[in-house]
Protein backbone atom coordinates (compact mmCIF):
# COMPACT_ATOMS: atom_id res chain seq x y z
CA UNK A 1 0.00 0.00 0.00
CA UNK A 2 1.26 3.24 -1.26
CA UNK A 3 -0.27 5.13 1.82
CA UNK A 4 -1.58 4.50 5.37
CA UNK A 5 -4.71 5.52 7.45
CA UNK A 6 -3.73 8.44 9.22
CA UNK A 7 -2.80 9.96 6.14
CA UNK A 8 -5.76 9.73 4.59
CA UNK A 9 -7.61 10.85 8.16
CA UNK A 10 -5.31 13.60 8.14
CA UNK A 11 -7.13 15.71 5.39
CA UNK A 12 -10.40 15.66 6.47
CA UNK A 13 -12.50 15.26 9.91
CA UNK A 14 -15.17 13.33 7.87
CA UNK A 15 -12.85 10.24 7.41
CA UNK A 16 -12.57 9.38 11.31
CA UNK A 17 -15.94 8.30 11.12
CA UNK A 18 -15.03 5.33 8.71
CA UNK A 19 -14.08 1.95 9.38
CA UNK A 20 -10.07 0.87 9.46
CA UNK A 21 -11.80 -2.07 7.16
CA UNK A 22 -13.01 0.17 4.95
CA UNK A 23 -9.87 2.76 4.51
CA UNK A 24 -8.07 -0.04 4.03
CA UNK A 25 -9.53 -1.05 0.78
CA UNK A 26 -10.00 2.36 -0.63
CA UNK A 27 -6.39 3.12 0.12
CA UNK A 28 -5.67 -1.01 -2.21
CA UNK A 29 -7.63 0.23 -4.35
CA UNK A 30 -6.10 3.76 -5.03
CA UNK A 31 -2.81 2.36 -4.47
CA UNK A 32 -3.21 -0.82 -7.40
CA UNK A 33 -4.47 2.34 -9.36
CA UNK A 34 -1.49 4.37 -9.10
CA UNK A 35 0.97 1.82 -9.02
CA UNK A 36 -0.11 1.55 -12.82
CA UNK A 37 0.54 4.76 -13.15
CA UNK A 38 4.02 5.99 -15.05
CA UNK A 39 4.64 8.43 -12.58
CA UNK A 40 7.78 9.06 -10.02
CA UNK A 41 7.75 7.82 -6.72
CA UNK A 42 8.38 10.83 -4.66
CA UNK A 43 4.35 11.25 -6.32
CA UNK A 44 2.71 8.00 -5.45
CA UNK A 45 1.72 8.26 -1.99
CA UNK A 46 0.41 11.61 -2.48
CA UNK A 47 -1.45 10.27 -5.47
CA UNK A 48 -2.70 7.52 -3.76
CA UNK A 49 -3.67 9.60 -0.58
CA UNK A 50 -6.03 11.80 -2.81
CA UNK A 51 -7.41 8.81 -4.99
CA UNK A 52 -8.28 7.33 -1.46
CA UNK A 53 -10.01 10.69 -0.41
CA UNK A 54 -11.99 10.73 -3.44
CA UNK A 55 -12.73 7.35 -3.60
CA UNK A 56 -14.23 7.54 0.34
CA UNK A 57 -15.52 10.98 -0.60
CA UNK A 58 -17.63 9.34 -3.16
CA UNK A 59 -19.07 6.68 -0.71
CA UNK A 60 -20.32 9.30 1.71
CA UNK A 61 -22.07 11.01 -0.60
CA UNK A 62 -25.27 10.64 -2.03
CA UNK A 63 -24.72 10.57 -6.21
CA UNK A 64 -28.34 13.28 -6.27
CA UNK A 65 -28.45 16.75 -4.90
CA UNK A 66 -31.92 17.68 -3.55
CA UNK A 67 -32.75 20.48 -6.21
CA UNK A 68 -36.48 21.69 -4.86
CA UNK A 69 -38.25 20.99 -1.56
CA UNK A 70 -41.47 22.30 -0.61
CA UNK A 71 -43.01 22.32 2.74
CA UNK A 72 -46.94 21.93 3.00
CA UNK A 73 -47.55 18.95 1.87
CA UNK A 74 -43.59 17.89 1.60
CA UNK A 75 -42.41 16.82 -1.92
CA UNK A 76 -38.40 17.00 -2.38
CA UNK A 77 -37.12 16.50 -5.91
CA UNK A 78 -33.87 15.30 -6.79
CA UNK A 79 -31.33 16.19 -9.84
CA UNK A 80 -30.23 13.24 -11.61
CA UNK A 81 -26.34 11.71 -10.89
CA UNK A 82 -23.96 13.19 -13.35
CA UNK A 83 -21.98 9.67 -13.68
CA UNK A 84 -19.17 11.73 -16.26
CA UNK A 85 -18.09 14.00 -13.47
CA UNK A 86 -15.26 11.42 -12.72
CA UNK A 87 -12.26 13.07 -10.60
CA UNK A 88 -13.97 16.05 -11.01
CA UNK A 89 -16.86 14.96 -8.47
CA UNK A 90 -14.13 15.45 -5.46
CA UNK A 91 -11.81 18.31 -4.33
CA UNK A 92 -9.55 15.39 -3.60
CA UNK A 93 -10.13 13.73 -7.23
CA UNK A 94 -9.75 17.79 -8.60
CA UNK A 95 -6.51 17.38 -6.50
CA UNK A 96 -5.45 14.34 -7.49
CA UNK A 97 -5.72 15.37 -11.38
CA UNK A 98 -3.83 18.96 -10.61
CA UNK A 99 -0.81 16.83 -9.44
CA UNK A 100 -0.89 14.25 -12.45
CA UNK A 101 -0.59 17.19 -14.90
CA UNK A 102 1.97 18.62 -13.18
CA UNK A 103 4.13 15.68 -13.33
CA UNK A 104 2.98 15.61 -17.04
CA UNK A 105 4.06 19.01 -17.54
CA UNK A 106 7.51 18.49 -15.61
CA UNK A 107 8.12 15.28 -17.58
CA UNK A 108 7.27 17.46 -21.08
CA UNK A 109 9.99 19.86 -20.05
CA UNK A 110 12.25 17.01 -19.02
CA UNK A 111 12.44 15.83 -22.69
CA UNK A 112 13.31 18.77 -24.37
CA UNK A 113 16.60 18.07 -25.43
CA UNK A 114 19.28 21.12 -25.56
CA UNK A 115 21.78 21.24 -28.23
CA UNK A 116 25.11 23.19 -28.36
CA UNK A 117 26.88 23.06 -30.99
CA UNK A 118 30.84 24.36 -30.57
Amino acid sequence: MLTTIERVRMLSDEFTAVSEERLTMYIEDASLEVSSLNVPKSYQERLARYLTAHLVTLSLTSSRAVIREKVDVIERQYSEPNKNMGLLATKYGQEFQRILEEIEEQLKSKKKINLVVL
